[in-house]
């Protein structure tokens, strides 16, 4: 019997597979087929999408608002791509200023329509020292694995909850050498029309901050899951977009959004609440591959930057 979608159309019958196919399905099967797709409840958590190959949700309610990522908001959606992601922050808040830069390779993989793993590589992330004779260094940083967990997924919304880890895989002189866990809620919302609603709240807990290092500011959730505090520190974020393109053209899913960032400090009482905004797009290249753009611009807090700008490009596959 077919399972009813929350439109008028009937999706086709749920489908369980073992765990090694459905795996494979997910990572590498056609994920176009809107036939694919049927909503999942919370009520269904332990029960349904856990033996299911992963599908792409459609488009919003209808058909305009692309289950995209945005740079600088939280993920909120399941995703299948790979990416690679410049940072450039300007006038660090050091001793001797200078710019921040960073390069990440992240990829998300969906082993099912309940679970994805995300991986996050910084092969480099370098900054001015607070050794003047040393000047800038680079070095790798610290690596990022989570996995998401899919609460529900509907035409016009998605919820996930998130349980990651950062490994202190870079050096202390560059930010980093530092493990943290991060449990996090995330949205996806597609309210009516072009427009698409997304966010979340969080805790970030490094588990080593008694090693001897400086208290670092952090800038919030970012593209990539953000930086690796040495203190405490519950986030939230909330971005609003509109798309103005179909797929199908030059600049294609073409959409503008307008982010913010919080991130509350929960130990250090000398540390104000830290706020970010900025501007985003994103907007198709040529087939799968996408381009993405980021702007932060710290309004309150301690403020690690005056500015930091991303970039990235994107694989969907």
């Amino acid at each position: 019997m077919a399972q009813p979608g929350t439109g008028l159309t009937p999706t086709r019958p749920r489908v369980e597979m073992g765990i090694f196919d459905t795996i494979t399905s997910s990572i590498f099967e056609d994920p176009d087929d809107p036939n694919e797709w049927r909503p999942l409840t919370l009520g269904t958590f332990f029960s349904e999408g856990w033996r299911e190959a992963w599908a792409g949700g459609p488009a919003g309610q209808s058909g305009l608002t692309p289950r995209h990522g945005w740079l600088g908001s939280f993920e909120g959606v399941f995703y299948r791509l790979w990416l690679v992601d410049g940072i450039y922050q300007n006038n660090l808040s050091k001793p001797f200023g200078g710019e921040g830069y960073k390069g990440d390779f992240a990829i998300f993989l969906p082993f099912s329509r309940r679970f994805e793993l995300f991986l996050n590589v910084p092969f480099v992330t370098a900054n001015g020292t607070d050794d003047p004779r040393r000047g800038y260094r680079s070095d790798f940083g610290d690596m990022s694995i989570a996995g998401s967990f899919l609460l529900s997924e509907s035409k016009a919304f998605t919820q996930l909850f998130t349980l990651g880890t950062i490994v202190p895989t870079g050096q202390v002189e560059t930010g980093g050498n530092l493990m943290t866990i991060f449990p996090r809620y995330s949205f996806w919302s597609n309210p009516g029309g072009s427009w698409v609603v997304r966010g979340g709240t969080g805790v970030n807990v490094p588990l080593n901050k008694n090693d001897q290092r400086p208290v670092q500011a952090s800038s919030g959730g970012g593209a990539l899951f953000g930086e690796s505090p040495s203190q405490t520190n519950l986030n939230f974020d909330v971005a609003v977009g509109r798309y103005f393109t179909p797929h199908d053209v030059a600049f294609g899913d073409l959409v503008v959004y307008a982010d913010c960032n919080v991130v509350v400090p929960m130990e250090d009482r000398n540390r104000s609440t830290y706020v970010g905004v900025g501007p985003g797009t994103r907007f198709q290249i040529v087939g799968d591959w996408y381009f993405l753009h980021y702007w932060e611009f710290p309004l309150t807090g301690d403020k690690p930057f005056d500015y930091q700008m991303s970039t990235a490009v994107v694989k969907a596959f």
